[in-house]
């Protein structure tokens, strides 16, 4: 059966998560920061006969995550998941796809997870220019390079502020101007996902978002904390490979 849980079910839904912590970022993440009690917040547990959990699933607002780490009901979560009123669902793949032809998809996108697995690698990169931390103060400017990055659509002031207050930022300016920055958000006790990698472009393959990389990946490991992150770019892969990421699995989100 499937049940809402409250904080009364903290240390055995938090044990669960913990079997795969990488892959469980963004729900333990959300757990810490808001608790059980929240109206945007919603955590459901599917029980099996012996009293053990075998699927978690998270709405934040119209977002859900899922997670199981073997077998669970298949039936009930889809029918869970086609009530709820969600724009995406996320989640390990090999696990979405067990549901897959049960809830409503319109299309969806996979990416491959990564976590950084050798962090000898990053003092191999010349910093050079040094890197400036992203604060409300010059946030303007870090908006402006997003609307010059074709990948990154519809993202505001509000947005930036939104992910620098789970997380931080580093930029490089080139005569006033933000050229390359990269971003940490949902950061937990253990783990943060990197984020908002980008470079303008007429300021590429000189380096200068690795440079911002290395920065915010050093400051996480100081802090014993574990940085993951997610990419379908081959490019952006061979980079990441080359810092000490290494490849955890596939990260599926199905659009509604």
């Amino acid at each position: 059966m499937i049940i809402k849980v409250d904080d009364t079910y903290h240390s055995k839904v938090i044990n669960y998560l913990k079997r795969e912590p990488d892959f469980n970022l963004f729900i333990i993440g959300d757990i810490e920061r808001y608790g059980y009690d929240n109206y945007f917040l919603d955590i459901w547990a599917g029980i099996d006969k012996k009293g053990h959990i075998e699927g978690v699933l998270l709405r934040y607002f119209e977002y859900l995550i899922f997670y199981s780490q073997g077998n669970f009901n298949i039936d009930e979560f889809a029918n869970l998941i086609n009530n709820l009123n969600y724009i995406e669902i996320s989640g390990k793949l090999d696990v979405l796809q067990k549901l897959e032809r049960k809830i409503c998809v319109n299309r969806k996108r996979i990416v491959k997870f990564c976590v950084l697995d050798d962090s000898s690698k990053l003092n191999d990169i010349e910093i050079g220019l040094r890197p400036k931390k992203i604060r409300f103060g010059n946030i303007n400017k870090v908006a402006k390079l997003y609307e010059e990055i074709d990948e990154f659509e519809n993202t505001t002031v509000e947005n930036i502020k939104s992910g620098l207050r789970t997380g931080r930022g580093y930029c490089i300016e080139v005569n006033k101007k933000v050229v390359a920055m990269a971003k940490s958000t949902l950061e937990t006790r253990t783990h943060a996902m990197i984020v908002g990698v980008g470079t303008h472009p007429n300021f590429r393959n000189k380096g200068l978002a690795t440079k911002c990389i290395v920065k915010i990946c050093s400051e996480i490991i100081n802090e014993n904390k574990i940085p993951c992150l997610f990419y379908d770019n081959i490019e952006a892969g061979k980079i990441y490979n080359k810092l000490g990421f290494k490849e955890k699995g596939y990260w599926g989100i199905y659009y509604r």
